[in-house]
């Protein structure tokens, strides 16, 4: 027997093993396979492989949750066999953050940390987990008052997982080099409902869109575990400090933050993974289901994928040759220059897709980024001219970083809007609610939302996205900036296939006979421009309501 003859009694066998099953019900389940991004076909018989030819580019798996299979919160992990060395996880991301706020509570700089995989010692429960030792050294920017920690599941959103946090202790390093370093815990025994994992220590609070993440687990004669448990893929929360818990910063130069950790951390929603140049060959693709916690769930589903080998390693080919060399040298030879041809084509074709993108992205580029730009260098040169006086380049030097930050940001909207990925309005809400939140709650204005639980699946285009989410940011801005606001409402609805967004405030409102600025003017061309409308609706000390509509195509 051939050795390919034995690989492919093996995989049969393997796929009658009883930890192996086919079942549709299950957690998660292959959705759609695809090479170089032409779908192919699922069989009706899941033991039957998936079959495609060796020179494949790519290879693209669409995993996602089964309809009405498993009401538990799940995540979950895969494995391509005879390629991959082990089980692998789409990347979810938890975020341990650092806030330096001036003495209005407004953030001066910060720093975040990811935490995403397993750590080392998960044992899937935090009480017996081991835990890793963290440490990070911050410099206290000039202004900071105040030094507040963050805790986050938000991203992306898909994230669910675990993280546990210990010993979380900050020194302070006083500008006086005679003075004593003060080192305080952070993680209080203090607080209501502490012998619960609802409880709150003295000085924390829970945040985002579902408060039941930000969890405690109770300790004898020791601080609580801080936790975030994120088990919803449409969701995320954590905990920050706030009151007691917002650290004074008088007199300090330096934070010293050290903390433990331990976390598993998965993800939980729809994914798609890519595989580029697959040798040929018999594989499996195998799926399983994981508790929040990391622990397998359920027996695993595996998807047969072949690989076949070029036409010049078959027996019949030979055959062929031999039968009718002459012929077969002559249609040999028009096969080659017709596919010659047809390569030649597919890279011009190429070659013009991705000169059309560019210019999109490079219009995008100037638009969003080359005042930044500009700004950023006229900064450079002022902190050159302005070196014999600290307070100067200092301030032009804070100035540069806030602005690099602003920079990074535009550069990862860019990034989002031009990603095919995220072409549904099921993946555009998500992004578009927590930038609403994080952008509102950085000028300290409570951002409520208003979305339904659930959403049409309807397309929507990049250009599309690209505008929706560009007028939405320009009524933001003009909440932080003109409505002195102490509320503001992002309010989302799809129905009869019509989009509407309305963003609110009780602010200031504007006068019935103000003129209309160029912002309000460039929300109306960008929405027109996509086949919507937009209004505005406002009194003196009324509020303002910026309402857009678009309509939704049906799903594809």
């Amino acid at each position: 027997m051939r050795k390919r003859d034995w690989l492919s009694a093996a995989l049969i066998v393997a796929l009658l093993r009883s930890d192996v099953v086919f079942a549709t019900d299950a957690p998660f389940s292959v959705v759609g396979i695809s090479v170089d991004g032409s779908s192919i076909a699922l069989p009706s018989d899941p033991s039957t492989a998936v079959r495609f030819n060796v020179g494949t580019r790519v290879l693209d798996v669409t995993f996602a949750p089964t309809p009405n299979s498993d009401p538990r919160p799940l995540r979950f992990r895969y494995q391509l066999a005879r390629h991959d060395p082990a089980w692998r996880d789409p990347i979810g991301v938890m975020r341990f953050a650092v806030r330096f706020n001036d003495a209005s509570d407004n953030t001066i700089s910060g720093e975040e940390f990811d935490a995403h995989g397993e750590s080392a010692g998960w044992t899937g429960n935090p009480a017996t987990s081991v835990f890793t030792e963290r440490r990070e050294s911050l410099d206290v920017p000039q202004g900071a008052s105040r030094l507040q920690v963050w805790l986050s599941s938000a991203g992306p959103q898909q994230t669910m997982g675990v993280y546990a946090l210990d010993d979380l202790t900050v020194t302070l390093i006083p500008r006086d080099p005679t003075a004593p370093h003060q080192r305080i815990p952070l993680i209080p025994s203090e607080g209501s409902l502490m012998t619960t994992s609802a409880g709150t220590p003295v000085g924390w609070a829970r945040h985002g869109t579902s408060l039941g993440i930000a969890q405690i687990a109770p300790r004898a004669g020791k601080a609580p575990l801080v936790i975030m448990r994120d088990d919803r893929a449409d969701a995320f929360g954590g905990w920050l400090t706030t009151g007691r818990g917002a650290l004074p910063l008088s007199g300090a130069a330096k934070v010293v933050i050290t903390w433990r950790e331990a976390y598993s951390i998965g993800w939980g929603g729809s994914a798609r993974i890519s595989y580029p140049y697959l040798p040929a060959g018999d594989y499996q693709l195998r799926l399983q289901a994981l508790t929040i916690e990391g622990a397998p769930e359920s027996a695993e589903t595996v998807t047969p994928i072949v690989v076949v080998p070029p036409f010049y390693e078959r027996r019949g080919f030979w055959v062929f040759i031999f039968a009718a060399a002459a012929i077969a040298a002559g249609l040999l030879a028009r096969q080659i220059t017709r596919r010659r041809m047809q390569r030649r084509l597919d890279a011009l074709e190429r070659e013009r897709a991705v000169e059309h993108e560019r210019s999109r992205i490079a219009r995008d580029l100037h638009d969003n980024l080359g005042a930044d730009l500009t700004h950023l260098a006229l900064l450079s040169d002022l902190a050159q001219t302005d070196a014999d006086d600290a307070a100067k380049v200092r301030l032009h030097f804070d100035q540069i970083f806030d602005l690099a930050q602003s920079l990074t940001r535009q550069v990862d909207e860019i990034v989002w809007a031009v990603n095919p990925s995220n072409d549904s309005l099921g993946k555009f809400v998500p992004f578009l609610s927590s930038y609403a939140q994080k952008y509102l709650l950085a000028a300290d204005i409570p951002c409520r939302l208003d979305i339904p639980a659930t959403l049409p699946d309807a397309p929507l285009s990049s250009a599309q996205r690209h505008h929706l989410f560009l007028t939405v940011k320009e009524a933001l801005h003009n909440v932080v900036k003109h409505a002195r606001a102490t509320e503001a409402w992002l309010r989302i609805r799809a129905e009869a296939f019509q989009l509407e967004i309305r963003v609110e405030d009780n602010g200031c409102g504007i006068a019935g006979t103000a003129a209309e600025g160029d912002g309000m003017g460039n929300m109306q061309q960008r929405i027109a421009g996509i086949g919507g409308a937009l209004a505005r609706s406002s009194g003196p000390g009324g509020g303002t309501c910026i309402a857009l509509s678009l309509p939704l195509l049906k799903s594809r």
